[in-house]
């Protein structure tokens, strides 16, 4: 049964080491932005992915995908209220962006999944 209380809290911790990696990452010169924002994609939505299937055991993927849509919902909401970039003049880059977050989400629950479900096979 999915828990939603669990799943807030995976949100929170998502949010939370997005925010501590993101400060340490503005230490470091990149090459290209699009580097730096791919990096912060992997960071965000794969803690994402890790903290849904490691807190809502039974239901890992309904709230890794969840977890994706909301973070990237708010993300875009605090760019276009708060940053004032217009992206909901773009539907394709809205497109690519939660499709790209449930992705990287979905790929990090399914290797958390899995390394468990080995763990729990090899220890009785």
């Amino acid at each position: 049964m999915f828990n939603t209380i669990k799943f807030f809290q995976a949100v929170g911790a998502s949010f939370l080491v997005t925010i501590i990696v993101s400060f340490i990452l503005g230490f470091f010169q990149f090459g290209s932005y699009g580097l730096f924002l791919f990096v912060q994609t992997i960071i965000t939505y794969g803690s994402m992915g890790f903290f849904a299937s490691r807190l809502n055991t039974e239901t890992p993927y309904t709230a890794a995908y969840l977890g994706a849509i909301f973070m990237s919902f708010i993300s875009i909401l605090f760019s276009h209220f708060v940053l004032h970039v217009y992206i909901f003049t773009d539907p394709n880059g809205i497109a690519r962006s939660m499709s790209l977050a449930v992705l990287v989400s979905l790929l990090f629950a399914y290797i958390t999944t899995l390394i468990r479900t080995k763990r729990e096979e090899v220890l009785p």
